[in-house]
């Protein structure tokens, strides 16, 4: 039997197929592009996160070593505040235990310390230095030992040490 149409090749597939079949590997492909990118682009930020991380560690430092001058600054400071002031009121203390001394008496030897005056010097007689320097000196320290002794010179030496007593200056502030 003979057939009267020619005879045509036979496709695996028919059109509408190999269109569904394309439009799958397509997509399949758009997929994993789409899934590279997004893989490539997550371990960027990842990375990016860690440096901004680490560079946030490294300014906290910075930021903590930075007060902790600040605070040592500071204290610097209120440390000069009260070595000038303290300065200041020893200066005047100075000026004022130097105005205290009549001319009659030469000054040798001062120490002055918080609690105490150490006075060394002579004078012409015991009576100025008991009736010009004594009296100042009892109205502002508890205790007073004075020795005299004589030069060769006819001058009185005398060597005065004055101390406050601390029970004295916790009545005197109430």
């Amino acid at each position: 039997m003979r057939s009267f149409i020619k005879p045509r090749k036979k496709k695996l597939f028919d059109d509408m197929t190999t269109m569904w079949l394309a439009f799958i590997v397509l997509v399949s492909i758009a997929l994993m592009v789409f899934g590279g990118v997004i893989y490539y682009k997550s371990s960027f930020y990842i990375k990016m996160i860690d440096s901004l991380k680490e560079n946030n560690a490294k300014k906290t430092y910075i930021v903590n070593h930075l007060k902790d001058n600040i605070s040592l600054i500071q204290m610097q400071a209120s440390l000069d505040k009260d070595v000038k002031e303290t300065n200041r009121i020893l200066k005047q203390s100075m000026k004022n235990l130097f105005d205290l001394i009549p001319d009659q008496i030469t000054l040798t030897k001062v120490v002055m310390q918080k609690k105490s005056l150490l006075l060394c010097g002579y004078t012409n007689s015991i009576d100025s230095y008991t009736l010009l320097l004594e009296p100042p000196l009892k109205s502002i320290f508890t205790k007073s030992i004075v020795k005299f002794s004589q030069d060769g010179k006819g001058h009185t030496l005398f060597e005065s040490f004055n101390t406050m007593d601390v029970l004295k200056d916790q009545n005197v502030s109430r």
